[in-house]
């Protein structure tokens, strides 16, 4: 698993208020996976390491694929019970009249404990992010590029995206490059559907140019009575 959109905006969320989130690292991340940090920036718009991570001594950018967040009570410290001690029961009547003497119990020996602590973990090496294994991990959450057409109100549109950033958002697209990008296609499917919007298109043009005719012709006629 890795950060979804959704997560990102959580995110973004947790850090408008102040609050560093944690994060779990996964194993795209390498050395680093399964140990947690806390995420001090975002920048979804800029390069595909846009979540900057403090973690031990070192604060690096890493990608979406490379981080999670905590399950449900991942990483929560459990306090140990308290040791109770066996006390012996006290009162008269629990020696016989004739029975020695009790030695007398021995000095407890205090022996000096350190506080129960977690175990001391050495300080963490520099990270060296292998360059060459992350695309591959970034291929399978997101493709390497994606080119979408859309047609919206009369008008034809182009949007690219690389991995997880937008590099193309909205391009105009002629009326007859559109057609030819579709028929490239090959696919049955896709030029039935664009032979429909096709379609609308010319009845579309059709109503218009009649309504401009009669406003045309609604002109003349009205230019005509004042010859």
């Amino acid at each position: 698993m890795s950060l979804s959109s959704a997560d990102i905006a959580h995110l973004e969320t947790v850090l408008a208020q102040g609050k560093k989130p944690k994060v779990v690292f996964t194993d795209a991340a390498g050395q680093v996976a399964g140990r947690t940090g806390k995420v001090v920036a975002l920048d979804p718009a800029g390069v595909d390491d846009f979540v900057q991570v403090a973690f031990g001594s070192d604060e690096l950018s890493f990608s979406a694929a490379e981080l999670r967040l905590p399950a449900p009570g991942e990483g929560a410290r459990r306090t140990p019970a308290p040791r109770q001690r066996s006390t012996a029961p006290a009162g008269p009547g629990l020696l016989p009249d004739d029975a020695p003497e009790p030695k007398p119990a021995p000095k407890p020996v205090v022996s000096e404990r350190k506080p129960v602590t977690e175990p001391e973990t050495p300080a963490p090496e520099p990270v060296v992010k292998k360059k060459a294994a992350r695309p591959r991990a970034a291929a399978a959450k997101h493709p390497e590029l994606t080119v979408t057409l859309t047609y919206e109100d009369g008008e034809w549109s182009v949007a690219a995206t690389r991995g997880a950033r937008t590099v193309v958002k909205g391009a105009k697209v002629a009326h007859t490059n559109a057609l030819t990008m579709c028929q490239a296609s090959g696919s049955d499917e896709v030029n039935e559907v664009v032979s429909e919007v096709v379609e609308k298109i010319r009845s579309e043009a059709a109503e218009e140019a009649a309504r401009l005719r009669r406003q045309l012709e609604e002109a003349e006629a009205r230019l005509a009575e004042l010859k």
